[in-house]
């Protein structure tokens, strides 16, 4: 298939590492947390570099587009990949260990469109016309072959034209895969909160038909991609276990009301994939206990860590459950070293936490050396071995 020579040159511009720094930069990923007696050689920092001359790379890139709008990106494959490449090549600019993944981007709740639901683009991203009723829930049934069902025929159209474009060192991989409990949220609105109390039977029914399209979609997307059973690629992150939930709807619940009405589905969504990870916006601290008891739960990506309490307390909860986390942000007054030595000092061993650094184009001695030292101050402070 043909590709555009601007995305060309956007694919120039992410040149490949080499088969053994491929492999070190993937270890450092899938050694971050589980297994006790293996650990990293050192801890993953993602690093971008900006160029201040480009006004689309000093936009806020998550949610929104650079240039084509969700509804252009639907219809046209070549489109999406463009505002994909486009979002990569700050991560080649710098040594980091980023992947430059590409993924299918149809909207937070393209997923629920299995189940027959018409969707609308709103502010640039995809939402259900409506909501179903009790009633309509009740008769809610999962299509046989999902890969013809709602969306799913334009996620698959794009996975296949971008394998066909893309050099190997480019993968595609896949992106905000809402969790069980979100996508039940998106089929019935606020009113699964009367429904918990009310009808509680109508929304384990809707649980546990999610549950299955999540198992399922995820499987069939990771097949098309070729991505294997044993990591998942999110964003420029890779994580150890099949699957990454997104679950920022479960902040809103009780302890008891999660305990009931969403972990066991999460459990059940990550043992069918072999483990994985969780995202999360919000505070979470009143259900992080329930997360952090789940065995092949190997991590959770936080997108608002400051709203969860101090730092320190919540690192040393991630490492005494042998879960990994994602830093916290650097402090606007705070030099890159400074604020690398700070979160080092929240470990006593080279596992559980990862982080990203950033600095413009034309800093080219600032962000050559960011990954030097965030080793050089990880040999200074933290030993190697667990034991």
């Amino acid at each position: 298939m043909k590709i555009s020579e601007e995305n060309y040159r956007l694919i120039e511009q992410i040149p490949p590492r080499d088969e053994d720094e491929a492999a070190v930069v993937h270890q450092r990923w899938m050694r971050l947390s589980g297994d006790s007696t293996h650990e990293p050689d050192y801890l993953p920092l993602v690093v971008k570099g900006i160029d201040r001359n480009c006004p689309d790379e000093m936009k806020k890139l998550w949610p929104g587009h650079i240039r084509f709008t969700t509804e252009e990106q639907f219809d046209d494959p070549e489109k999406m990949l463009y505002e994909q490449l486009f979002r990569l090549v700050p991560l080649r600019r710098f040594p980091g260990d980023g992947t430059a993944v590409v993924m299918p981007w149809f909207g937070n709740a393209f997923l629920v469109s299995a189940f027959g639901l018409e969707m609308n683009i709103v502010d640039d991203t995809v939402w259900p016309a409506r909501h179903l009723s009790r009633d309509e829930v009740k008769r809610l049934e999962l299509p046989q072959d999902l890969a013809e069902a709602g969306l799913m025929p334009k996620v698959i159209q794009f996975i296949r034209y971008a394998k066909s474009v893309l050099p190997e060192h480019i993968p595609v991989g896949l992106f905000f895969m809402m969790s069980p409990y979100d996508l039940a949220y998106l089929v019935r609105g606020d009113k699964m909160m009367i429904d918990m109390y009310e009808a509680p039977e109508v929304v384990h029914h809707l649980m546990s038909l999610c549950t299955d399209l999540f198992i399922r979609a995820t499987k069939l997307f990771k097949m098309e991609v070729g991505e294997p059973d044993d990591f998942y690629r999110y964003g420029p992150r890779t994580f150890a276990g099949g699957g990454h939930l997104c679950e920022d709807c479960c902040v809103m619940l009780s302890p008891e009301l999660h305990s009931e009405f969403s972990i066991p589905y999460t459990r059940q969504a990550l043992d069918a994939l072999g483990g994985g990870s969780v995202h999360f916006c919000g505070d979470g601290r009143h259900i992080i206990d329930s997360y952090l008891d789940i065995p092949n739960l190997y991590g959770i990506e936080y997108g608002q860590l400051h709203l969860n309490g101090p730092v320190d307390q919540t690192v040393r909860k991630f490492t005494s459950h042998s879960k990994a986390l994602n830093a916290p942000g650097k402090g606007s007054k705070e030099s890159w070293f400074d604020y690398f030595t700070r979160i080092i000092g929240l470990l006593n061993h080279r596992k559980y936490l990862w982080a990203s650094a950033w600095c413009f184009t034309d800093e080219k001695e600032t962000g050559e050396t960011l990954l030097e030292t965030w080793h050089e101050i990880q040999d200074r402070t933290l030993k190697h071995g667990l034991n």
